[in-house]
């Protein structure tokens, strides 16, 4: 199946029996959550992109909200939200669990998944033009520098928090390196070696974009159809 987002006027793709539906979009963080997981644990599925700005009218047929990700099951049942997705794909298939299994670790990791909405406000204000999130942004993360104690937020391997954090962390480089966000070492040494131990977790860079990429996206963002398929080769 084609990767290419879907708009007004297309048809709505036939389920296939026995697979897995992620309806997504290419760079939407929430949306790479589900499919971070989705990578990690090997679970066979389909993508099918929606753009967002312009949804194909069967969409909201599917997903009311018209958000992404949704997951679909070939019998038309679907759920909607990235952690309820996420958690449900952890649940639903139990090999190579992300979620720890002492309740203890489990709710502190909740806390840090459930904190990062103090990361996410402030990012957005900063990646749309406002430089006084910017610092709002920094402070924020402080909390995360914090806790990597290990070589990951989960532990000494990725666990399901690091995975429903690391898209927004992704895309600091693209703020660094093209909106001057001063993610330094100094200040954030344990947060940037951790960015470089995530880029090697082979679900990480099944999901990644490029900086450049990111910086083509969000240049076309502004107008009334952002350029959904840069960066899609097939």
């Amino acid at each position: 199946m084609s990767l290419k987002h879907l708009g007004p006027g297309t048809q709505l793709p036939p389920l296939q029996p026995g697979k897995l539906r992620l309806y997504s979009m290419v760079f939407c963080p929430f949306a790479q959550r589900s499919r971070l997981v989705l990578a990690a644990k090997n679970i066979p599925y389909e993508v099918v992109n929606i753009k967002l700005k312009v949804k194909p009218e069967w969409y909201l047929g599917i997903n009311p909200s018209g958000m992404v990700p949704c997951l679909q099951f070939d019998d038309g049942r679907a759920i909607p939200e990235s952690l309820i997705v996420s958690e449900y794909l952890d649940n639903a298939y139990p090999e190579n669990k992300l979620k720890p299994s002492d309740p203890y670790i489990n709710a502190v990791h909740s806390v840090m998944i459930d904190s990062f909405g103090k990361v996410i406000t402030p990012f957005y204000k900063f990646l749309f033009g406002d430089q006084s999130a910017g610092e709002h942004l920094l402070k924020s993360l402080e909390y995360y520098e914090k806790k990597l104690e290990n070589n990951y937020l989960g532990g000494d391997k990725p666990a399901f928090v690091d995975y429903m954090v690391w898209p927004w962390i992704e895309r600091l480089e693209f703020l660094k390196q093209k909106k001057n966000l001063d993610l330094n070492e100094t200040r954030f040494p344990k947060l940037l070696a951790y960015i470089e131990r995530m880029k090697q977790v082979p679900a990480v860079k099944e999901t990644i974009l490029s900086v450049e990429v990111y910086d083509e996206f969000f240049k076309s963002y502004s107008g009334d159809e952002p350029d959904y398929d840069c960066g899609i080769n097939a």
